[in-house]
């Protein structure tokens, strides 16, 4: 099977998915920082592509890696582009620890 960039609706799809194996406080920061999914520039391995986003918290952002196939998180310039490719296969819950007060950043 050849790769194909994520699209927005697959990707809602996913959150949906994985919002059911999150505990509480991961699903009260996912509704507190959620967005609109959006595709969202990237800079991997030299080649400009699109992540989507899928939630923010000032300036960083959780995305959908759909090279690693799962989710990171990384601070984000003002229009919008990724600055820190992520090379994880998290799930939503992992990345939104990041934002979880005693939680920190836990990703693996």
């Amino acid at each position: 099977m050849e790769w194909e960039p994520a699209s927005v609706e697959s990707v809602k799809q996913i959150v949906h998915e994985d919002l059911a194996n999150c505990d509480q406080k991961q699903v009260a920061a996912f509704e507190a920082y959620c967005v609109e999914p959006r595709l969202a520039p990237i800079i991997r391995y030299g080649k400009l592509e699109n992540v989507v986003v899928v939630a923010q918290k000032g300036n960083q952002v959780v995305y959908w890696e759909d090279v690693e196939e799962g989710f990171g998180v990384s601070p984000v310039s003002p229009d919008g582009k990724i600055l820190q490719q992520d090379c994880n296969q998290n799930n939503l819950g992992l990345a939104l620890n990041a934002w979880i007060e005693g939680r920190g950043l836990q990703l693996g």
